[in-house]
């Protein structure tokens, strides 16, 4: 099985059909955009697998991702707070408050 992991959009070159993408620990990655909704702006949620931007996310989606998470594993695992971490990232580039 494989898994797509959350991330923010940092910045799109559509041009070249990619993206930087940080996944909440401050390293921005290039991403194809793989996409057909290829109206990716800076500070969209986005579902990457293998490097590819495989779809958008709303923000509601992973804050319910997360809530499931922490009923499953608890409050302070890797991946729960690895999400958050994403969140604050979110807030910074998107300019949003949850």
């Amino acid at each position: 099985m494989c898994i797509g992991a959350p991330a923010v959009v940092i910045e799109v070159d559509s041009e070249n059909m990619t993206a930087s993408v940080d996944f909440g620990d401050g390293v921005p990655r290039a991403a194809i955009i793989g996409i057909v909704d290829r109206d990716l702006k800076r500070g969209d949620l986005v579902i990457v697998h293998a490097g590819v931007i495989i779809s958008k996310i709303t923000v509601e989606e992973l804050l319910e991702q997360l809530e499931f998470f922490k009923e499953v594993l608890g409050e302070n695992t890797y991946l729960t707070q690895a999400y958050s971490k994403l969140l604050e990232k979110y807030r910074e580039v998107a300019g949003r408050d949850l």
